[in-house]
């Protein structure tokens, strides 16, 4: 029997005021578990709900498909992983989906990721709630796919716990994550530690445990440790080339760290260099950047002459006038 996930908006008798007009359709019509909303108490219900989270995810990146990584990064975030200090950001009110012809409004990135992460928190908080009766499966599904929409829009708070509940909790003998699922939100975690909170202890304690444990083995995620631990931007630049959009995404939490030290390294090394190569060096990315954006960003006095950077003058030595030979008696 289908679930309804809605109630109808009761009208105030007598008051001026209208009343709130909600899609009961919409996401926005569910509430929280723990504020006493009831309509996600049931797994009918739960998995209606997550079918239409996934469709307004996929409208999302039709939506935004010219750029979508741009679309992603329009979430006001910052890096810590407490949700109280940073909730997705409230979607403010830019009026209804539908026009008055019928033709739906595409909403702003950063409103649609906010209602995206803000859905599966009342889903993850629904499933927690019903997990004697909620299959196994279900919320691994849930979890797994929230993680990965979270990474990209580069929200701690709705991926880290997830993931460690995901490794600590869902993922056992009986009920297995796939083999895939489970090699990518280990990496996914590893990386977290290194990339985002700089900490390297525990990123290689994880590490060292998940490969006693699982016998987990990543190539990507070893050399992105190494070059973080030598300062290797070469090689890190380099790997986040080759990677998914969701590790690409872990890794730019350090992104500015690593440019940072790039260009202390070229700035030591080097009196001038060619354009191209320092912007590519400094950012692992020629086409993304420019060198006015670079010195901008990193505030560099280096001159720019034509397709060189001229990082360092040499001063003239001062000429030495030459004593006359004295002749030997």
């Amino acid at each position: 029997m289908t679930t309804k996930l809605h109630q109808e908006q009761p009208g105030t008798s007598g008051s001026r005021l209208r009343p709130v007009v909600v899609d009961p359709d919409s996401l926005e019509s569910v509430g929280f578990v723990s504020k006493g909303d009831k309509k996600l108490t049931e797994l009918g219900a739960q998995q209606e709900y997550y079918k239409k989270i996934v469709e307004r995810y996929l409208q999302f990146c039709a939506d935004h498909t010219d750029d979508l990584n741009t679309a992603f990064a329009s979430l006001p975030t910052s890096a810590s992983a407490d949700a109280t200090q940073n909730p997705p950001a409230s979607a403010p009110s830019v009026g209804p989906r539908l026009a008055k012809d019928g033709q739906r409004r595409v909403q702003p990135p950063s409103n649609e990721l906010s209602t995206l992460l803000m859905s599966l928190r009342k889903l993850r908080e629904a499933i927690l709630a019903t997990s004697s009766t909620t299959s196994v499966s279900f919320s691994q599904q849930v979890h797994v796919f929230s993680v990965r929409l979270a990474i990209r829009a580069q929200h701690p708070p709705s991926y880290f716990p997830s993931l460690r509940y995901l490794i600590d909790r869902l993922h056992s003998p009986s009920h297995p994550l796939s083999d895939s699922d489970l090699k990518a939100v280990i990496s996914y975690l590893i990386l977290d530690y290194a990339c985002r909170q700089n900490d390297m202890v525990a990123a290689f304690e994880l590490r060292a445990r998940m490969h006693s444990k699982y016998a987990f083995k990543s190539r990507t995620v070893d050399d992105v440790l190494a070059s973080l631990m030598h300062d290797n931007w070469v090689v890190f630049w380099q790997v986040r080339k080759g990677v998914d959009a969701y590790m690409r995404a872990i890794m730019t939490w350090a992104a500015e760290r690593v440019r940072k030290h790039a260009i202390k390294a070229v700035g030591r090394a080097y009196l001038t260099a060619d354009v191209k190569w320092v912007v590519e060096s400094c950012t692992g990315d020629s086409l993304g950047w420019t060198w006015e954006q670079l010195a901008e960003t990193e505030n560099l006095q280096w001159d720019k002459e034509g397709e060189k950077i001229v990082i360092r003058r040499m001063k003239p030595k001062p000429d030495k006038k030459l004593e006359p030979i004295k002749e030997i008696p």
